[in-house]
């Protein structure tokens, strides 16, 4: 993800600026993206799919889009070692376009997620870069990172859905 290497440099975000960036509020965690993503914005999937294979890692390139809206969320790559998950999760992660932070809440994967490294593109979106690692011996699972889309779209989408669960 040729944005991830252009950064303005890692940063510790503020309240203040956590108070007025729904991207810095959801990125700023040591958890799955997945299970904040879907509050926020509804049910997501992934989109634009690239797959790629080499020394036992699986590199997977993504847009995760807001099922309701069709708009993107998020642009993650995850650099996957795919011989550290079940073979079924591997192969549902080649084959649907199912988040893979879903994938591990779905085989019940206990996962341990790093302190996240944040920083903003020189565009001015916030992401991420951070380690998953299985919580029973720190098995290397995955290497991600992560951008937002803009956060006036995303302050939009968010508000779409909320009204929408309001109707």
């Amino acid at each position: 993800m040729s944005e991830t290497t252009q950064s303005k440099g890692i940063f510790v975000p503020t309240q203040a600026q956590c108070a007025q960036s729904l991207s810095l509020r959801l990125l700023a965690h040591r958890g799955l993206m997945t299970p904040r993503l879907t509050a926020a914005f509804g049910a997501m999937t992934a989109d634009k799919v690239s797959i790629t294979e080499r020394d036992q890692r699986l590199t997977r390139k993504s847009r995760l889009i807001s099922v309701e809206s069709g708009e993107i969320i998020l642009r993650a790559e995850l650099s996957i070692v795919f011989e550290n998950l079940p073979e079924m999760l591997v192969s549902q992660l080649r084959g649907t376009f199912t988040l893979f932070g879903q994938l591990l809440l779905d085989h019940k994967i206990d996962v341990s997620v790093a302190e996240p490294q944040i920083f903003q593109t020189p565009d001015g979106r916030y992401g991420r870069r951070t380690k998953i690692t299985g919580t029973s011996g720190g098995i290397p699972i995955c290497d991600v990172a992560e951008i937002m889309s803009y956060d006036p779209l995303l302050s939009v989408i968010a508000q779409r859905h909320q009204d929408q669960g309001r109707s």
